[in-house]
Order: C-alpha cells, then sequence, then structure tokens
C-alpha cells in the first residue's frame, strides 16, 4: 500500500487544527501583557542633545541619552562598546547601519539596544498633520517603535499632539523588550505542528542546531502542507493562520523583538508555494490539453507582476503608492489597525476559485490567491508588532476577505439568475 505524504481524511486535519488553536490561543492570552508593556514610546526633536546620528567621527558627549548609528561607519564593534558606555544604541528604520547593528550585538551582546523611527525633514513635503500623526501610529501600533525622532516645525508639533491623545509618551527612553520566553520549545510545538500533518517535516530536525534554518525550513514546508492538506479553501486558511501564529512564537526572543535578527527566507516563504501550485495548474491543464499559447503568455506576464509585487512589497520597507496610502488610512479608520491590503486583494480570488468550473479560469485565481495565502504567514513573521495586534488584523483581513468573496458570490448567483441560466 503507498503512504500518501499528507492525512487524507479532513476530520484528522480540524481535530489537528482546533488542537494547536486552543494551544495558540492560550499562548497570546499569556503574552498579551507583556505585549502591552512594551508598546512605550519616547519622543525627541532632532536637534535634541539627548540624541547623537553617529557616522565614526563624532565625539560622544556625556549629555547624550542614545546614540543612532548611520550608515558606513568603521568602527570596530569593542571600539564602539568603549564609546557608547552604557548609553542607549538605537536601531533605526530605513536609514540606520543595521548590519553594524548586528555585527556590534553579536560580538559584545550589548542590549541596550531600541528601536528608532526617523522623520527626515525632507520628508515633511508629503504629509500633513493628521498623515504624519497615522506614520507615528503605525510605527508604535504595528513595529513597537521605542524612540521616535522628528524635525522641528509647527507640522511635527501638531501631530505631535495628537499622537499624545492616544500614547503615553515616556520622559525617559523605555527599556528594549528583553523576553526570556524559551523559544525553542515554541520551536518543537511548530514543528509538532507540521509533523502531525506531515510526518516528513520530522526531517527539519536536521537543522534544530542552526535554529533559524529549523525555522525557516518547517514553517516554510508548513505553507505547502497547510495549502495541499485539505480541499477546503477555508480550512487551508485556518492552517496556515495557525502556523504563522506559532512561528511568531517560535522566534520570539530578544533579537527579533528589537530588530537585531529578522525571520529569513521571507522571499521563499512568498513564492514557493505559488510556483507550486502553477506548476501542478499547468500540468494539469497541459494533461487534458486545454492549455493554449495565449494562456501562457497571458499568465507568465500577469504572475511575472504579481510576483513582483509581492516581493517589492515584503517587509515593513516596501514601496507604497500614494493611492494605497490613502487607501490605508482609510481601512485605519474603519478598523483602527488597518487589514492587510495585499490580502484584500488576492484572497478573495482564493475563495472564489473553487466556485468556478473553468479549469484555466479557476487555476489562475487559485495562483493569485495563494499570494493572499501565504501573506497571512508573511504577517507574523514581523515580530516587532504586538502578537494580539498581529492576530487582530490578520482576523479582521481575513474576515473582510469572506465577506468581498460572499458579496462577489451573491452578485453572481443574481446575475445567472437575471439572464436565465439558473
Amino acid at each position: 500500500m503507498k503512504l500518501p505524504l499528507f492525512p487524507k481524511n479532513e476530520k484528522y486535519v480540524n481535530t489537528v487544527i482546533t488542537v494547536f488553536a486552543v494551544l495558540a490561543s492560550i499562548f497570546i492570552i499569556f503574552r498579551m501583557p507583556n505585549d502591552k508593556a512594551n508598546l512605550s514610546v519616547a519622543v525627541y526633536f532632532e536637534n535634541d542633545k539627548s540624541i547623537l546620528f553617529y557616522s565614526g567621527t563624532e565625539k560622544i558627549p556625556d549629555t547624550v541619552k542614545i546614540v543612532v548609528p548611520v550608515e558606513g561607519i568603521k568602527d570596530s564593534p569593542k571600539d564602539f562598546l568603549e564609546k557608547v558606555n552604557n548609553k542607549y544604541v538605537g536601531v533605526m528604520e530605513f536609514y540606520g547601519d543595521t548590519k553594524f547593528i548586528q555585527e556590534f550585538y553579536r560580538t559584545t551582546g550589548y542590549k541596550n539596544i531600541v528601536k528608532v523611527h526617523y522623520v527626515k525633514p525632507q520628508e515633511l513635503s508629503r504629509y500633513n498633520s493628521y498623515t504624519l500623526f497615522k506614520r507615528l501610529w503605525r510605527a508604535v501600533m504595528e513595529r513597537s517603535i521605542n524612540v521616535i525622532i522628528l524635525p522641528e516645525g509647527e507640522l511635527s508639533t501638531q501631530a505631535l499632539s495628537e499622537f499624545k491623545k492616544f500614547f503615553q509618551v515616556e520622559s525617559n527612553i523605555p527599556k528594549p523588550d528583553d523576553t526570556t520566553w524559551k523559544n525553542k520549545v515554541f520551536g518543537i510545538v511548530l514543528a509538532m505542528y507540521v509533523i502531525a500533518q506531515a510526518p516528513i517535516g520530522v526531517l527539519s530536525f536536521l537543522f534544530f542546531n542552526n535554529y533559524w534554518l529549523f525555522v525557516s525550513v518547517i514553517s516554510i514546508f508548513g505553507t505547502v502542507v497547510a495549502y495541499f492538506i485539505s480541499q477546503n479553501r477555508f480550512t487551508k486558511v485556518a492552517n496556515v493562520f495557525i502556523l504563522g501564529v506559532l512561528t511568531n512564537f517560535a522566534l520570539y526572543k530578544f533579537e527579533y523583538l528589537n530588530d537585531i535578527e529578522v525571520y529569513r527566507g521571507v522571499k521563499l516563504s512568498l513564492t514557493v508555494l505559488p510556483f507550486i501550485v502553477a506548476l501542478i495548474t499547468f500540468r494539469d491543464l497541459y494533461k487534458e490539453k486545454s492549455i493554449k499559447r495565449w494562456h501562457i503568455i497571458t499568465t507568465g506576464v500577469v504572475g511575472i507582476a504579481a510576483v513582483g509585487y509581492m516581493l517589492l512589497r515584503s517587509g515593513n520597507y516596501g514601496y507604497v503608492l500614494d493611492f494605497e496610502e490613502n487607501l490605508r488610512i482609510m481601512l485605519e479608520n474603519m478598523f483602527i489597525i488597518r487589514p492587510r491590503i495585499k490580502e484584500l486583494l488576492f484572497l478573495p480570488m482564493f475563495f472564489i476559485a473553487g466556485n468556478v468550473e473553468n479549469k484555466f479560469i479557476s487555476g489562475i485565481l487559485t495562483f493569485f490567491g495563494t499570494f493572499g495565502f501565504v501573506s497571512i504567514f508573511n504577517s507574523f513573521c514581523h515580530l516587532k508588532a504586538p502578537i494580539y495586534i498581529v492576530f487582530y488584523r490578520e482576523f479582521t483581513t481575513v474576515l473582510v476577505s469572506i465577506v468581498v468573496y460572499l458579496v462577489l458570490t451573491i452578485f453572481k448567483s443574481l446575475l445567472m439568475i437575471w439572464t436565465n441560466k439558473k
């Protein structure tokens, strides 16, 4: 008897998902107080003497509270440690020297490292006081920034005034999140979740001594398992949702929470499953001799554009169009924490594909839908955000996507009735 790679019993799959969903919920409840405590933030104007943007040549006065390395520093980690002298070191989004900070931490183990968000003076022309406030809002709510640095001016003052209505701005720099949870225990729980659905996943333990690789291998394999193990598309989504939560806990430690380390394999996690689905779709169409040249050309062009969009937008530093920025603000105003636009675009396609009889169209919709599917997992790989915020954001995104799917399904049914085809 040939043993299948995945279990064929839907009840078994649903039982596994339910058991681990309960576990994941308990984990989140216990972690919430710690995440809430780490939403503290300090705000400074850039000419404040407490701040020093350090390029490697400046002297560090005693009045400085936080040293923010910029790109191109030539200091050795040990020399920099002596200069810092127990002050805070800021790892700055977008403009900082992240590689230097990583090398500094790995060499010295220095833990007075905090996350910094800096708004450059030349960026202010893009904002009004409200949109600048929303940028600061996202920096704290979505990425748990510890320190915000603003340029002097009326616009910054107005945005900060609005910001203070929602956040307790600290007079001192908040301490970094020095979590001591046993994340490798959660890594084993993650592996057991995948292995319970695909026993071959046990081979991932070959990489356990190289822990980041172990987590990347088992989680990326898990996205493939979550897709193929069930015929029900809602079950597939629930499966990858729990996989994302468990992956987040597997990496829940100081380095990931403070932007010193990041989940490795983001690009693979976003492209492996869509690539496999595309191959299988074209294989099946080829076997039935129902594939045409225009199918290949059209799918290739649009597919490359979709992959490019996903890779361009992956991570916290993806390019954002003005239209999308306005859409973000509208969604934030509706839901407090905005649903992810990538998923709102692709997930309805994923659900609709199951109702489409034409195999080519169904296959294409499924292919694009898998980008929304893996994006759910990717959201949980951003460790800086509080877990309850990521959970709420993804739950809202999936819920809205289902509503869009239902509205489109009802519209289709009404159209069929109107044209007397149903």
